[in-house]
């Protein structure tokens, strides 16, 4: 189970349910990532990647992160982020999972919803706290940590993007969804369209009295490169793991 370098787990979670979601569901987002029409009725497979804790004893029960890869969302970009931030999951004591977007179909263009099993096959095999997952996303992976997010929002904790942001008008819509639930944004300023979606998301937010934070660095673009560090990141998770478990999960 634990990730030692591109280590995968593979998780067949196509049952006829989800298939047939993932034909339904499937719809290009506003802006970013807009996609074709969904494939057909067929079967699925699901890659992932699961980092352990370091000496991880299953006895205990670890905080876990739903990370969400940026661009296409393919195991190259699985592996970008885990070397940028996730790998720290190990010695942080977090069980990171990291879906690969099946046949190229991204987490908010219809994969979300094979979303909910493959939580429910982790929670089974691996000692999740609360049962809850905290879930965050770079830049699509922020676009699905959304669209994921308010879909279930009783399966999470907290939600953490960077950038990241509501794909399409529908999302902005249900955000009311999160409420209760600490949102954390970070973008760079020189990533112009995203600020200004992203202070629309923040303004929605603080009018339906949830948490939320939106930190814009200076001197940086789209891809935030010196600003956000993988400790500061899960500095944050584990302000937000104490959070969860003060409002009973």
């Amino acid at each position: 189970m634990r990730r030692n370098g591109p280590t995968e787990r593979v998780a067949r979670i196509a049952i006829a349910l989800c298939v047939a979601q993932l034909a339904a569901a499937a719809r290009p987002a506003a802006g970013e990532g807009e996609g074709e029409a969904a494939p057909g009725r067929q079967e699925v497979e699901l890659r992932y990647t699961v980092t352990m804790p370091a000496d991880f004893d299953s006895a205990k029960r670890y905080p876990a992160v739903l990370a969400l890869p940026p661009g296409p969302q393919n195991e190259a970009m699985v592996e970008v982020s885990h070397e940028r931030y996730w790998d720290h999951g190990e010695q942080r004591g977090w069980i990171v999972v990291s879906p690969v977007a099946p046949q190229g179909r991204l987490f908010f263009q219809g994969a979300e919803v094979l979303i909910p099993g493959l939580l429910d096959t982790v929670a089974a095999q691996l000692p999740v706290e609360g049962g809850r997952f905290h879930v965050a996303g770079i830049s699509n992976g922020g676009i699905s940590a959304f669209r994921i997010a308010e879909n279930d929002p009783e399966r999470f904790c907290s939600v953490v993007v960077f950038p990241g942001l509501p794909g399409n008008d529908r999302d902005f819509e249900r955000l009311s969804r999160l409420k209760g639930i600490p949102v954390h944004m970070y973008v760079g300023e020189g990533d112009a369209r995203w600020v200004t979606r992203m202070q629309a998301t923040e303004a929605r937010l603080r009018e339906l009295e949830s948490p939320v934070t939106l930190t814009v660095f200076p001197d940086e673009g789209h891809v935030i490169i010196r600003s956000l560090s993988a400790d500061a990141v899960f500095d944050l998770l584990d302000a937000e793991r104490e959070g969860c478990r003060e409002r009973g999960s």
